[in-house]
Parts: C-alpha cells; structure tokens; sequence
C-alpha cells in the first residue's frame, strides 16, 4: 500500500476515536446532571416537544421503578388491612354468641314476674270496685250542685222585665247626640308686624266633611273670631262678599263669588291680599293646586282695582 493510504486509515480511526469519548464524555455528564438536564428542558419545553414527536417521556425509568415499588407496598398494606379486620369480625362474633347465651338465661325469671304481677293486678281490681262505686256517687253528687249553680246564673243574667214606669224614666232621660261627620281645615288670615308688614296668619276651624271646600271658603269670608282677632288676626275680603259654589277639577277650585267680591274699598294692595287668602285657604287641601275665580258664573279678566283674575292662581303668584 501506498504511503497517503495508510495516512488515511490512521486519520479514520483517529476521528472514530476521538468520537467514541465524546459520546463518552456527553453520556457521564447526561447521567450526572440528569436532573439539572431534566429541569432545563422543562423551562424551555424541549420536554414537551420530544414527547409529542416520540411518544414518550425521556426521564421516565426512575419514576417507573419508584411507582412499581410504591404499588407493592400498598398491596402488602392493603393485605395487613384485611387480615386485621377479618380479626375483629371474628372477635365480634364470638362475643355476641356470649350474648345471646346470656339472654336465654333470663326470660325465664321474667315469665315469673309477669305471672305474680297479673296476679297483684287482678286482687287490685277487686279491692278497687267498691272504691269505684264511692267514687261515682259522689260525681252524681257533684253534677246536682252544678246544675243547681247553673240554674242560679241563668236567673241571675236574664234581663229585667220593662215595666211602664221604667219605659217612661227612660224617655225623659237626655239622649247624647251622635258625633257630627266633621273635619278641620286651615284657614289664611293676616297680620301686620312691627315693621308695618303684613304677614299670613293660618287658624284651624273644624267644618261639614259633605262640602268642606265650599264651607271652608264661607268661614273664611266671616273673618276671624273675637280670639283670633285678640292675636292679631285680619281681613281683607270685603265684607259683603259671598261664595256661590265651588269645585274641583284637574287640581283647580273653580270658586264662585258675588259681585261685591271685585270691589275692595282699601285699593288694589288689599285686593292682592284678598286673593291671596282665597289661593291659600283653598291650596290647604291635597287636591286643589290653584284657584280660578269666577265672578258670578262668569270668568272675568282684572277686578275693579286692575288685579289679574283672568287665569287660574296659585300660591307662586303672591
């Protein structure tokens, strides 16, 4: 052979060599550092890949092993289980025989006992007939004193009989009259303060609950009482004034009034103020929220004095 075909050989089987301890090398620190390997795989998931394209789990031996292992030893423990059970169920059985021997024993000083207890009973029984019939006559003896207390409280409760005399005393006596279907409404006066201002003033009177609006508005065209007229109380409704009906529709009180109504001798300031003791009185109820003020059945525009009556009035308007 030539000399560049020896050269060759030894090359090869340098190379082969040399990646024998390669693989070698690789192969110790793969079964050294199996775990750290294991754990870095697992970071990266080059785990998951691997088992995805080979179907199985690289570092799977050991866990095999330990899970055989593992098996085992619940079996046997499982085994060790039942033997200790099946050693109680016999224990359990042994004594519930000694039991039931024991048992067997008894019934026959029971049966005795039940025999001499018939007997007790059955001498009770006679020696408790003659106290039986005591004791019934002296129920009998009882229900007379009952009836007879009876018969007392029914005479006791039955009315008296209603003689002439009686019926007449009890006509001449004063019969109360019933109370009077009423209610209490609030009335708006005025007053003037120490600084000449003139202010409200409500009272409280009590009216007819079949037409409170109507009777309310005719109090207050009366004017105040002597004791309200004491603390200051005024009107400004001209005296000759009169309501000819009232009602109420939609929330308006449609108040109808004399023709001495529009005519307020004190001007137009005491004409607003009459007005205003009108909308205040009749706002007092829950269903009017403003008034329209008829002047004879009619709907006039102004009063005499140039107050606007031509719509209805609420309480925002004073």
């Amino acid at each position: 052979m030539s000399e560049k075909g020896k050269n060759n050989k030894k090359k090869t089987g340098l190379g082969l060599a040399i990646w024998i301890l390669l693989f070698l090398i690789i192969l110790i620190v793969f079964l050294v550092k199996q775990e750290e390997i294991k754990e870095n795989f697992d970071k990266s998931g080059a785990t998951a890949l691997i088992e995805k394209k080979i179907g199985k789990d690289i570092f799977d031996d050991k866990k095999a092993d330990s899970k055989d292992s593992g098996s085992k030893d619940t079996v046997i423990e499982l085994n060790l289980k039942k033997n200790e059970q099946a050693k109680k169920s016999e224990q359990k059985k042994i004594e519930e025989a000694q039991k039931t021997e024991k048992t067997s024993e008894k019934p026959l000083q029971s049966e005795k006992s039940i025999q001499t207890a018939a007997s007790d009973e059955k001498k009770t029984e006679v020696n408790q007939k003659p106290a039986e019939k005591s004791v019934s006559a002296g129920k009998t003896q009882e229900k007379n004193e009952e009836k007879t207390e009876e018969q007392k409280t029914v005479q006791a409760t039955k009315p008296p009989v209603q003689t002439a005399e009686t019926a007449k005393t009890e006509k001449s006596l004063p019969q109360v009259a019933p109370a009077a279907n009423t209610t209490k409404s609030k009335l708006c006066f005025v007053a003037i303060d120490s600084d000449g201002l003139v202010i409200r003033k409500e009272v409280t009177r009590t009216v007819s609950k079949d037409s409170p609006l109507l009777e309310t508005i005719q109090s207050l065209l009366k004017g105040p009482s002597s004791t309200e007229a004491s603390t200051g109380c005024k009107s400004y409704i001209p005296s000759e004034s009169q309501i000819l009906s009232a009602s109420v529709k939609n929330g308006v009180a449609y108040l109808n009034f004399n023709e001495e109504f529009q005519f307020n001798p004190n001007g137009p300031d005491a004409a607003n103020i009459q007005l205003m003791q009108i909308v205040y009185t009749a706002t007092s109820f829950s269903t009017v929220k403003s008034v329209q003020f008829l002047i004879e059945g009619k709907n006039q525009q102004y009063l005499t004095e140039g107050v606007w009556i031509g719509s209805p009035l609420g309480r925002n308007r004073f």
